[in-house]
């Protein structure tokens, strides 16, 4: 009898101990193919492979560029043009600030271009945020010629903020080449933007 059970309990265990190492070995296939099929889609679909290439550039941070004013610039596009901060110039009576840029085209000439358009969000050094509530119109970029950008007014902001720590816009040159919404480490970039009251 004690033999019976014995025999009884070592073939129980072997059931239960070959369906999980045949679950394991079919998960395990199922993985590798489900990598398959997604290096596959990535290779073959042009959006994809975007998104793959901006996925280091997103995971390592924007790469910031210092100017000789003091303000450091982000640009997610500039092997297709350089970005120069201009001037924060701020209006006391209506509590705006107004972010000029100048633009310079590097490779090609962009038709209707857009910097800083009716999507401009500000913090000062006390954590409170600043947002655009206007649009601005678009130009034309030419190589090697400087255009300036004035980005939407922020509103809401007090006349003793005299710098704004970081500023994030969007910008469109193509539509292979502008901000994707909501991913930050595609918009443009302003650090310790100085603001001048008048």
């Amino acid at each position: 009898m004690k033999k019976a059970i014995k025999t009884l309990c070592v073939v129980a265990i072997a059931l239960f101990a070959i369906p999980q190492h045949a679950d394991a070995q079919f998960f395990k296939k199922l993985k590798e193919a489900a990598k398959s099929v997604v290096k596959e889609t990535i290779e073959t679909d042009p959006v994809a492979k975007e998104q793959k290439a901006a996925t280091p550039n997103a995971a390592a941070g924007p790469k910031f560029v210092a100017s000789a004013n003091g303000v450091s610039i982000a640009n997610p596009a500039m092997e297709s043009f350089d970005l120069e901060f201009v001037e924060a110039v701020g209006n006391s009576a209506a509590n705006t600030v107004t972010i000029v840029v100048k633009a310079t085209a590097k490779d090609l000439n962009y038709a209707n271009a857009r910097i800083g358009d009716n999507n401009v969000t500000a913090y000062d050094s006390d954590g409170n945020e600043y947002k655009s509530n206007n649009g601005t119109g678009s130009k034309n970029l030419t190589v090697g010629i400087p255009i300036k950008f004035e980005f939407s007014e922020l509103v809401n902001v007090p006349a003793k903020v005299s710098v704004l720590p970081v500023v994030y816009t969007t910008y469109y040159i193509n539509s292979a080449k502008s901000s994707r919404a909501g991913n930050l480490s595609t918009y443009v970039q302003l650090k310790n933007v100085p603001v001048t009251w008048k």
